[in-house]
């Protein structure tokens, strides 16, 4: 209903397309059917669990809403900093980064997509049509977006005043259109530098890393917000954030509100605050934008299968993967389903995406935990994590990297190639899933498991071995667990919306397994004996469970299906 109004609204200046050849007719259908396919399109705020005949058709008002809810988060600044100034900065830096993001992980498909090349163009659809639809589409997408994300904000500063709304909405204007600007000089950039593959390659680490991004400002940001370090802070003495788009932003607010006691350097901000956006748009068409679409064309021409292609599992790491394989998993089916979880897990962008910020997210809740939770300096409160146990909660922590590897090791898109898995004469596939979880153990959880083991054992000394010893088994253990009972499928076979029903209970018990081991494992700590010993009898049972997990049969892979 939404796109409907927008729609209607665009098209009263039917006349204007008319004037420049476009077609209002053709642009009505283009960017109906644009539109509704965004609403069925699954995005980061809407991934469907499991799929469904029935159409979504409530997309953009999800994303919408929690966007708007996370823009009032961000308004939080606006009322809680004094300084108009410095709160306009920090929340239209906010804002762009927020927009950015949202851009890239949900909307790349759509920014570099050429299909319309091949079903739009061959129609007697004209050039101005065609490329009317797309800067429109783009622009509808874009403004619903920044509008979900301001709303909040334009609300409160309507309510201090008439002057402070109107100033507010020409700033959301200027930001949204530096945002695209943004997106697009990085787009552009990365292709003139790159080949089609290596912007893969470029846009998936994006979002991982950007999504890290988010998760550690969720934790940190309302902490920073009410820290002492922003009163009092005069934002004109750091020179350097001169260059730095939200401080031009919020200068026109500042002229706005204290136009009496604005400085030469708050009306220079100003002035590049207006002047901006036109410059990007002529740096982008005029320098960039040439030779942009045979890149985009490049792309498509990669294919699908591109996608899955990396430089890595080849020369020397393909090398050492084989001699690891040789060492763990000696027997031919066990070796395979090693050298395959390997080898595709490396490859998967989509794979990479979901796991990796795993990895991110345990340093985080760290920081979280030792620090945001507790009053004092930092220094102080490290002080006191280093007299204490809080070893212990990050040794624990890396059990939840293990199990999120473990369930999206076995989902993917392109999961019809696992055809190859039933047609071999295998009488007992728990071989293959025992090599599988080698890998995991060996690839992913093994080595965080000593980079962590290394930071607690440079800051709470050597007594900490038995520990390292028993938290590992106890994950180790946790890990079969879920893979027993929640995740049964070979590598790579599922596809990734597999619905997964049924299980809330054994769900909630298979969690309460580290989370009681690892509460009992700080009540012993200071009992040597008791933790040697569990570490002994965690290790006979992680082995024991294990051979359990090598026997899995088609019967019990059948029943979870």
């Amino acid at each position: 209903m939404i796109n409907k109004y927008i729609i209607n609204f665009v098209l009263l200046f039917k006349s204007v397309f008319n004037r420049f050849g476009v077609n209002a007719d053709h642009l009505r259908i283009i960017l109906t059917t644009k539109m509704k396919m965004d609403d069925r399109r699954p995005n980061v705020y809407n991934q469907q669990k499991n799929k469904k005949k029935k159409e979504t058709n409530n997309s953009s008002w999800l994303t919408m809403f929690f966007l708007f809810i996370t823009g009032g988060f961000f308004t939080i600044i606006l009322g809680t900093v004094d300084t108009p100034y410095v709160g306009h900065t920090i929340y239209f830096s906010a804002f762009m980064v927020m927009l950015a993001i949202t851009l890239i992980s949900d909307f790349t498909s759509v920014l570099i997509d050429v299909r319309d090349n091949y079903i739009i163009l061959p129609r007697p659809v004209s050039e101005a049509t065609f490329t009317v639809s797309r800067i429109l589409h783009i622009g509808i997408h874009t403004a619903k977006m920044a509008l979900a994300i301001s709303l909040s904000g334009m609300i409160f500063s309507f309510w201090q005043g008439p002057i402070s709304g109107l100033m507010f909405l020409l700033e959301v204007l200027i930001a949204t259109v530096l945002s695209i600007f943004l997106v697009n000089i990085i787009y552009l950039i990365v292709l003139k530098l790159t080949s089609p593959q290596k912007f893969k390659d470029f846009i998936s680490y994006f979002q991982i890393i950007f999504s890290v991004l988010i998760f550690a400002a969720y934790y940190t940001l309302p902490k920073l917000i009410g820290a002492s370090m922003l009163k009092d802070f005069n934002i004109k003495d750091y020179k350097i954030l001169a260059v730095v788009p939200p401080m031009w932003i919020a200068s026109l607010h500042e002229l706005a509100v204290n136009f009496k006691s604005a400085d030469i350097l708050t009306y220079i901000y100003a002035v590049i605050a207006l002047v901006s956006p036109i410059l990007s748009l002529l740096l982008v068409v005029k320098v960039l934008a040439p030779g942009f679409n045979q890149k985009l064309s490049a792309i498509s021409a990669s294919g699908d299968d591109a996608t899955i292609i990396s430089s890595e599992g080849k020369g020397a790491s393909r090398g050492f993967m084989n001699a690891v394989a040789k060492l763990v998993s000696p027997k031919p089916i066990e070796n395979a389903g090693f050298k395959i979880t390997w080898l595709l897990s490396s490859r998967y962008r989509d794979f990479k995406v979901k796991v990796y910020p795993a990895f991110a997210y345990v340093p985080v809740y760290f920081v979280y935990f030792g620090f945001m939770q507790k009053k004092g300096s930092i220094a102080n409160n490290w002080e006191n994590m280093k007299a204490g146990n809080m070893y212990i909660l990050i040794l624990y922590l890396t059990s939840f990297v293990l199990t999120t590897v473990i369930q999206h090791v076995s989902m993917t898109e392109r999961y019809k190639a696992s055809w190859i898995y039933f047609s071999t004469p295998l009488k007992q596939p728990g071989a293959l899933l025992a090599g599988m979880y080698k890998a995991v153990i060996i690839k992913f959880y093994l080595p965080y498991f000593i980079l962590v083991s290394i930071f607690s054992l440079v800051f709470w000394g050597p007594k900490v071995i038995n520990d390292l010893v028993l938290a590992f088994m106890i994950g180790a253990i946790y890990g079969i667990f879920v893979a027993l009972f929640q995740v049964k499928g070979f590598p790579f076979s599922q596809p990734i919306n597999i619905k997964r029903g049924g299980k809330t209970f054994l769900t909630f018990f298979i969690i309460l397994i580290p989370l009681g081991l690892g509460f009992l494992h700080n009540w012993a700590v200071n009992y040597e004996w008791a933790i040697t010993i569990s570490a002994v009898i965690m290790t006979g049972v992680a082995w024991l469970m294990f051979s359990y997990y090598r026997k899995e049969s088609w019967e019990s892979l059948e029943m979870a299906d």
